[in-house]
């Protein structure tokens, strides 16, 4: 397997979420989940101390919002490259999306709805990650 892995944070809340998402994506080859948080602070935490290629972030945590990790990327001391970003949450509201393109979020799923379409799409950005090393 190739040693340049596409690393992944997941930022969500929910125990059962993180688990069901983590095990759908364990047989995406060349993705690998590096760390998760269920808060803003974790996870602004962790993007301070390695470099990911993707986030997987939901709006609602158990402290903070998903909108503040993905501003922390844009932040112009921010460390690293700036990862890739995909929202997946219950709460797509017109207002969000608007805001997640705002910030140059570049997929938007509600988990209700989209759940098969993200994991799809997230496996297709790993893919092209991996072709491109």
């Amino acid at each position: 397997m190739n040693t340049q892995s596409m690393k992944a944070l997941l930022v969500e809340d929910s125990f059962l979420l993180r688990e069901a998402i983590m095990e759908t994506l364990s047989s995406c080859n060349g993705l690998a989940f590096e760390a998760v948080a269920a808060t803003q602070n974790e996870a602004v935490a962790l993007l301070h101390e390695r470099a990911f290629d993707i986030l997987i972030v939901d709006i609602e945590l158990a402290q903070g919002n998903g909108f503040e990790v993905i501003r922390e990327t844009l932040k112009d001391d921010f460390p690293f490259a700036k990862p890739l970003s995909i929202i997946f949450t219950n709460h797509a509201h017109t207002q969000y999306r608007q805001l997640a393109k705002a910030l140059g979020v570049q997929h938007f799923f509600d988990k209700s709805m989209d759940f098969d379409l993200a994991i799809d799409t997230i496996e297709a950005e790993t893919q092209k990650f991996m072709a491109s090393k």
